[in-house]
């Protein structure tokens, strides 16, 4: 893929890159680039999705369009996801944001040595896969506890633009959560259910330095959330710390609303949720999603 970019770059006069950054006339230019959170579009290296712990028992398809906004850049984007259940203790999950628009200014454009001057264009994402297998269901005093395992590929575009990074990540996570109160209502379905989960676990990707050709991270999550039937609210604090500390180190809240499947409904396959998401350390955006879910 890399091989499409000295052809994209050839039709552009780069000089004014080439001084910008002293090029030295023979490194690669992405060897120059920082292949970090803080340094790449928001959808690059992003931060996991912090599970509760429960199995997931459905088929699902879910489109999310989402604004990524900071005072140097907007991003415009669809998310899509499907998930499977594999039998009674395990599911397959692979996600993609097929589109992006992004809309960088001239000064978050030259720290990330993005190489289109123009540093406004259409990406196409990672596709993204795994599987969260259950490896104890709650119990009296015991949690939820899945394991998690999910793998990118290198199929994101305009590495030069610093919106994907072009190489393979992966990572690994315990999710656990336990139900730790419940009040209101007579019948189940009428009761509210407050949540405790979190996750940890390990995000490893390839960049393209000659000094540090990976970096390692490990990855926290802590979150709590509330249920009545469907409906449901969720808050999380989450992000990953990688050692290179050269902008591996985002950190957001999420804020979520909406509906959800977690058992059976009668006739009933459509849900929404609504998400908010402000980002504290290497992530500088304010997100919003709007999302749809199809479930079976």
């Amino acid at each position: 893929m890399l091989l499409l970019f000295p052809v994209f770059s050839s039709a552009q006069d780069m000089s004014w890159w080439n001084n910008k950054h002293n090029w030295d006339g023979t490194t690669p230019w992405f060897r120059m680039m920082t292949t970090s959170a803080a340094h790449m579009g928001p959808n690059a290296l992003p931060i996991p999705e912090i599970l509760e712990g429960r199995p997931n028992a459905f088929y699902e398809m879910e489109i999310r369009p989402e604004a990524h906004l900071s005072s140097g850049e907007q991003t415009y984007n669809l998310f899509t996801s499907i998930k499977v259940p594999l039998g009674s203790r395990a599911s397959f999950e692979a996600f993609l944001v097929p589109i992006e628009y992004y809309n960088m200014d001239t000064i978050t454009r030259d720290e990330r040595l993005a190489r289109n001057y123009d540093a406004k264009g259409i990406a196409g994402g990672d596709f993204w896969f795994g599987t969260n297998v259950q490896v104890i269901n709650e119990h009296n005093n015991m949690p939820n506890v899945q394991m998690s395992f999910y793998f990118k590929t290198a199929s994101g575009t305009v590495l030069s633009d610093a919106r994907y990074t072009d190489a393979p990540a992966y990572y690994v996570l315990i999710n656990a959560g336990k139900d730790i109160s419940s009040f209101g209502g007579i019948e189940e379905n009428e009761k509210y259910k407050l949540r405790l989960f979190g996750s940890l676990g390990t995000y490893i990707w390839q960049t393209h330095s000659d000094i540090h050709n990976q970096d390692d991270a490990w990855v926290y999550g802590l979150g709590l959330s509330l249920q009545q039937g469907v409906k449901f609210a969720r808050i999380v604090l989450a992000g990953y710390q990688g050692y290179l500390n050269n902008g591996d180190r985002p950190s957001v809240i999420r804020m979520q609303l909406g509906t959800r499947r977690i058992k059976e409904v009668e006739n009933k396959h459509l849900f929404w949720s609504f998400r908010y998401e402000i980002g504290l350390n290497d992530f500088k955006y304010h997100t919003l999603g709007v999302g749809l879910t199809y479930s079976l």
